[in-house]
């Protein structure tokens, strides 16, 4: 750095930083920074979208409720969202997992992960590196991140927020069912047009059918990938957020719970004292049936649970 005289080099970089900083720190507070409107802390930091303020009803209403829900849908609870928060507008990428992770040693280290077995013809755990999965057999950096348990993705938020002086985290489930309901009361933001739905979400369809025996239901239209795709290879959603439904389940904050019975009535995240074991999981993956590929579905897995059908995306607090 070449440094005026009259400016010691130390008070420059000091006042540069500084600067910087404060454009960072306002940038939320700007007019042009609405519902929407994506923005990223860093070069290498994930996209982020800010979430509007409402009301919306957390489970499934009465009318659209089906025999699959589990028991935590069939009591549907009106929720406030009072304070503009941000959403990931993708699933967080094995790119920008990697940076964290050499960060932190784990690209040193392998894991137990959920992942397919062409030889079993179907799901097995086994010891894999993090960025290894036998699914999807040619990884891109703009995959999601995936065998990654809940521990893994509250460490990225943290780590994140350190970096960037911004409050990181996970989304509470009330926020991610928000903004992947975007404002729709259907059972789907998009109706109910399977073909519509390989539209704007990855799941179990006639590709993953081809390439991968399983044994439950699939929807019957064909969104052109057999296993975990490119984010944002989609549609986005009415907030403008991808992949809120299918490609890879996504970790939230709360605790796992069996009724909605209790729970705060804003965008709190469920906790109980002393911590919990399961936590939640959203959204559905690659490989899940249509019954469960829905913003309306609570499924949940132990905290260390891994696979190559599971990752997450991460939420902001703003101004």
């Amino acid at each position: 750095m070449n440094c005026p005289r009259i400016v010691p080099c130390h008070t420059l970089r000091v006042a540069q930083t500084l600067a910087a900083w404060l454009i960072a720190s306002t940038a939320l507070a700007a007019p042009g920074i609405g519902p929407g409107a994506p923005f990223r802390d860093c070069g290498s930091c994930p996209e982020m979208v800010v979430v509007p303020t409402g009301r919306f009803l957390m489970g499934t209403a009465k009318p659209l409720q089906v025999p699959t829900e589990v028991p935590a849908e069939l009591d549907p609870v009106e929720v406030r969202i009072e304070r503009r928060f941000a959403l990931g507008r993708h699933e967080v990428t094995r790119a920008e997992y990697a940076e964290f992770a050499r960060a932190t040693g784990r690209d040193r280290r392998t894991v137990r992960c959920r992942t397919w077995v062409e030889s079993r013809q179907g799901f097995a755990d086994l010891q894999i590196a993090w960025d290894a999965p036998n699914v999807p057999a040619t990884p891109r950096p703009d995959h999601p991140a995936t065998c990654i348990d809940w521990h893994d993705a509250r460490a990225y938020a943290a780590w994140l927020a350190a970096r960037t002086g911004q409050p990181y985290r996970l989304p509470s489930e009330a926020e991610w069912e928000y903004a992947a309901k975007a404002g729709s009361r259907a059972l789907q933001s998009w109706g109910a047009s399977p073909r519509r739905h390989c539209a704007h979400a990855n799941s179990n369809d006639r590709s993953t059918m081809a390439r991968y025996p399983l044994a439950w239901r699939a929807v019957d239209c064909d969104d052109g990938f057999p296993d975990v795709a490119p984010v944002g290879s989609l549609r986005p959603n009415a907030f403008g957020l991808y992949d809120m439904i299918g490609n890879v389940w996504e970790w939230i904050e709360d605790c796992a719970s069996l009724s909605y019975f209790g729970r705060p009535t804003d965008q709190r995240a469920w906790v109980w004292d002393g911590g919990c074991k399961r936590r939640i999981q959203r959204g559905g993956g690659w490989s899940t049936g249509p019954e469960r590929s829905r913003p309306g579905f609570h499924g949940d897995g132990d905290d260390e649970d891994r696979a190559d059908f599971a990752g997450f995306r991460v939420a902001r607090d703003v101004p």
